[in-house]
């Protein structure tokens, strides 16, 4: 009795099996693309009030985000018309920064990291569109963006996102695909680091929308 258990479990999980890899045909991809942000936002109209434990009180002031190149690497699985991802993107840029006292641009950078899925309409046709959502942690260092008295320190901004994602692949071989997207990101930061104060909670949040549109070539494998 229990071998013919034993036998049925097994019949039943290798049809299962089949049947999930005639359903959900799998491969792997990675992906190289570049392209620019478009960025609107809290980051854009004011500065971060602080006090440090002595309640000695200061500035942190965000980076005036507007335009920025940057790359954006991906790599993934397609399971049938789905495609889930890892994204990662990471530039650093001369910027100014939001009612800054001093004039000139300081140096920051920014750098995301995040889980994409997305739906491919007309799958497994040669061109396809990909329609999605995705969820990212972001974190923007400036120099000298911090300001208590004569003091000045360096600041992290710490943050997460969530993603509305549309693409279109364009297969022309079996393994490479052209890639045009554009990705929305809804970004809240809910903490700023400076070593005068540490971890400052954010209250309320800063809202930042970064508009990414950029071209990637896909290796599929």
């Amino acid at each position: 009795m229990k071998f013919r258990i034993i036998t049925l479990l097994l019949c039943l999980f290798v049809g299962f099996a089949a049947a999930e890899e005639y359903y959900w045909p799998k491969s792997y991809y990675a992906q190289v693309g570049f392209g620019a942000v478009f960025s609107n936002g809290d980051f854009n109209e004011r500065a971060v009030k602080g006090a440090d434990s002595a309640g000695v009180k200061g500035k942190i002031y965000p980076p005036d985000y507007g335009f920025f190149p940057t790359p954006d690497f991906m790599l993934g699985v397609n399971l049938g018309a789905f495609s889930l991802g890892i994204s990662f993107q990471y530039w650093s840029s001369e910027q100014p920064l939001t009612d800054y006292p001093e004039k000139g641009d300081m140096d920051t950078r920014i750098w995301r990291a995040g889980l994409e899925v997305t739906y491919n309409i007309f799958h497994p046709e040669d061109f396809q569109i990909g329609l999605g959502a995705g969820y990212s942690y972001s974190n923007v260092k400036i120099k000298d963006a911090a300001i208590f008295g004569k003091d000045v320190y360096d600041a992290d901004f710490m943050g997460s996102a969530v993603a509305f994602i549309a693409n279109v692949h364009y297969y022309f071989s079996d393994y490479l695909a052209v890639v045009p997207a554009i990705k929305v990101y809804e970004n809240w930061f809910k903490n700023v680091h400076c070593s005068r104060i540490d971890n400052n909670d954010l209250d309320p949040f800063l809202w930042q929308t970064f508009i990414l549109t950029s071209v990637s070539l896909q290796y599929q494998f």
